[in-house]
């Protein structure tokens, strides 16, 4: 069984923009942000894989968690060209990987539990499918629960491309 941890990014350009944070931000790096109406960067704590939101990126670093908006600014990892790595889940319970799970699109969901943001891979009907999977994690094999996987963000749930 593999650890649950934060989702990094692990190939391609790794491309990465800096944007005010909003006020009082928490966030981990390695979480999901997204820009808010007052266009500062803000955790995503929306159930990620309603469609109701589009997401910024994931954190580069952890938010400052300042009492006044726009007095950090916040590294985030932005762009579909980006390679990320991170667990599967079914609605925050243990999934396992497999690798027919390749190429296919899946949401994303947040386990509030672990404070993770991780892969959903039961979740395919009537969601917003963040993230297309590249390939299984080559250092656990098929078939680990909780494994990770290596996967790109879909243009169509983000708010900016990045390039």
């Amino acid at each position: 069984m593999a650890d649950k941890t934060r989702i990094r990014c692990v190939g391609g350009p790794q491309l990465q923009k800096r944007y005010p944070e909003a006020a009082t931000q928490t966030f981990k790096a390695g979480e999901a942000v997204y820009i808010d109406a007052n266009g500062r960067v803000a955790e995503f704590t929306l159930g990620i894989d309603t469609g109701g939101q589009r997401l910024l990126g994931f954190a580069v670093e952890d938010g400052h968690n300042d009492t006044t908006a726009g007095t950090h600014d916040v590294g985030v990892f932005v762009g579909p060209d980006n390679e990320f790595e991170g667990n599967v889940t079914s609605n925050g319970s243990d999934q396992t990987t497999a690798i027919a799970q390749q190429g296919v699109k899946y949401p994303l969901q947040h386990n509030t539990t672990d404070s993770i943001t991780q892969v959903d891979i039961a979740d395919t009907g009537g969601t917003l499918d963040c993230v297309r999977v590249i390939k299984v994690d080559e250092r656990k094999p098929a078939g680990e629960t909780n494994g990770r996987i290596r996967f790109s963000l879909t243009r169509d749930a983000l708010q900016v491309f990045g390039d």
